[in-house]
């Protein structure tokens, strides 16, 4: 019996909802928004948003994206992490957040915040994302969200999450040190040159 080989694995990118939001409100970073869903038609990136049960979206269209991407196969609902309130009946599931682990991330980016009641909503579901990131072992967070990329070497030590901008992935400079690499159990990583 021979194996056929499929070739490389497409790196897995998770998309942050801001991006969505910037390509559906044709703000900053809507041509990056781009860039990469061809990168996604190539079969080079496979892409995954998670979303909480308040998508965050008042007018309606990063979500009309969001389902237009779903239905030609580019963009993928990924398990979300959080408590069973923010579970939505129909999607893809929930992957039940540790509060430790849940406030130990929080602090990472926000030193001085707590979990509940104190922290913004959006910190919350920043927080419950890039879990979900974590525990869906994707390999690269896509986000603007100033914040979390200037903590990005924080997260990557304490979390092992790699966290990008779109433009920075999209820089050949930058992307040239991610690689897919297989160790003998079969598993794909993505690892740093």
């Amino acid at each position: 019996m021979s194996i056929m080989s499929l070739g490389p694995l497409p790196v897995t990118l998770d998309l942050d909802t801001n991006l969505l939001y910037d390509k559906a409100e044709v703000r900053e970073g809507s041509c990056d928004f781009d860039a990469i869903v061809d990168l996604a038609r190539s079969g080079r990136v496979a892409l995954f948003f998670t979303a909480t049960t308040d998508f965050e979206d008042k007018s309606g269209a990063a979500m009309r994206l969001a389902l237009r991407l779903m239905r030609e196969g580019i963009l993928r609902e990924a398990p979300n992490a959080g408590t069973h309130a923010e579970f939505m009946p129909g999607g893809p599931g929930l992957h039940v957040a540790d509060d430790a682990e849940r406030d130990r991330l929080l602090r990472c980016i926000w030193p001085t915040a707590s979990f509940w009641p104190a922290a913004r909503e959006n910190q919350q579901n920043d927080v419950c994302h890039l879990l979900a990131h974590r525990l869906n072992r994707h390999d690269i967070f896509l986000t603007r969200d100033k914040e979390i990329l200037d903590r990005r070497e924080q997260l990557k030590e304490a979390f092992g999450i790699t966290v990008m901008s779109p433009a920075e992935f999209l820089d050949p400079g930058r992307r040239r040190g991610v690689i897919r690499a297989s160790n003998s159990s079969g598993s794909i990583k993505v690892k740093k040159n």
